[in-house]
């Protein structure tokens, strides 16, 4: 989730707190100059902590996105100084304020440790976060989406989540160890940590992309599609890049070819420049913390084709199975005409 998402989400509920009194007008009124000015509303040091992040957050993608152009060397160097300068940044903000999670969070992902170094830190965080949360008497983890109905005041479980910079640092952190597991073949790891974030109500995501693709390379059918089930409809999960692309790869990898073909072309036909980024592996910015917004609805194709990398690689023959399945390459080839790739 955004940081221009939750931190005035934050902002907002600890104004109206203090000022229970306020006309619907006046409320509506103070939500509009949050989502103008922030940082006007920023009373206490959590507060200018969360503003801060937000502002180096955001300062350090628009780098990321002007770097797009430039030959390799010259791209890896800025960038290389681009996450110095930015974890210093966050190491004063975690100084001042240990309960800025995302800031604890995007220092441990930029550093520059092996990926199981990574994982350990991203565990400790998660270890951490996650008491904090049990000490709060509203947050419950047997609960269906973690909060306790009857101890939340005012609001339900979806504005409570959305609206808890905690909270929200706790699930991006799953997200983190889920995706770095997956991309470490730990596979089973990170459908347990995925299924953890799938959880949560008012917190836009897709973890079930990862379990889909984790069970698609357990060769896992019946997980697979009962997954799909039970995923909140609101995402439409049946129509994702993450499901038609595990769906062929599932099917393939059970030596069905006849139905992979037509999972193929579905996936090609459905998911804009589908077959291209699985013919063309193309870079793809590191997720700072999770999953970026996305611009464009071939963005998310991008992103799910960028997750299953290891697991195509990891299955033989398929992207050469794949090409030489009739319109596939011609699909590629026009998405990137159209778009200039």
């Amino acid at each position: 989730m955004d940081p221009r998402e939750y931190i005035p989400a934050y902002l907002e509920q600890a104004y109206l707190a203090s000022h229970t009194d306020l006309t619907p007008a006046a409320r509506q009124l103070v939500h509009d100059q949050i989502m103008r000015n922030p940082a006007q509303y920023a009373a206490d040091d959590h507060a200018r902590a969360l503003i801060s992040y937000g502002q180096v957050h955001e300062g350090m993608m628009r780098a990321l996105d002007r770097m797009d152009d430039l030959p390799d060397e010259e791209f890896d160097r800025q960038r290389e100084q681009l996450f110095g300068q930015t974890r210093l940044a966050l190491h004063e903000i975690v100084r001042d304020d240990k309960l800025c999670i995302d800031a604890q969070l995007l220092d441990i992902l930029l550093a520059d440790v092996p990926i199981d170094s990574c994982l350990n830190d991203l565990l400790k965080l998660e270890d951490t976060v996650h008491e904090h949360l049990r000490a709060l008497p509203e947050f419950d983890d047997d609960a269906p989406a973690f909060w306790r109905a009857e101890k939340l005041i005012d609001m339900d479980e979806a504005l409570r989540t959305r609206s808890d910079p905690t909270m929200i640092g706790w699930l991006h952190t799953l997200e983190a160890i889920a995706q770095l597991s997956l991309a470490s073949s730990r596979y089973r790891a990170a459908i347990r940590y995925a299924r953890c974030a799938m959880r949560a109500r008012g917190y836009t995501n897709y973890a079930v992309g990862t379990v889909l693709l984790a069970l698609a390379r357990l060769e896992d059918e019946d997980g697979f599609f009962a997954c799909a089930r039970e995923a909140d409809a609101s995402l439409a999960v049946e129509d994702s890049p993450w499901f038609l692309l595990g769906r062929t790869l599932l099917l393939y990898k059970l030596g069905r070819r006849k139905n992979a073909r037509r999972a193929l072309r579905d996936f090609s036909s459905r998911c804009e420049g589908g077959a291209f980024f699985l013919l063309n592996p193309t870079y793809l910015t590191p997720y700072l913390p999770v999953r970026p917004v996305v611009r464009e609805a071939w963005e998310l194709t991008h992103q799910a084709v960028w997750e299953a990398d290891g697991i195509i690689v990891d299955t033989p023959d398929f992207v050469g199975w794949a090409a030489s399945v009739e319109g596939i390459e011609d699909a590629s080839e026009r998405f990137a005409q159209r778009y200039g790739f």
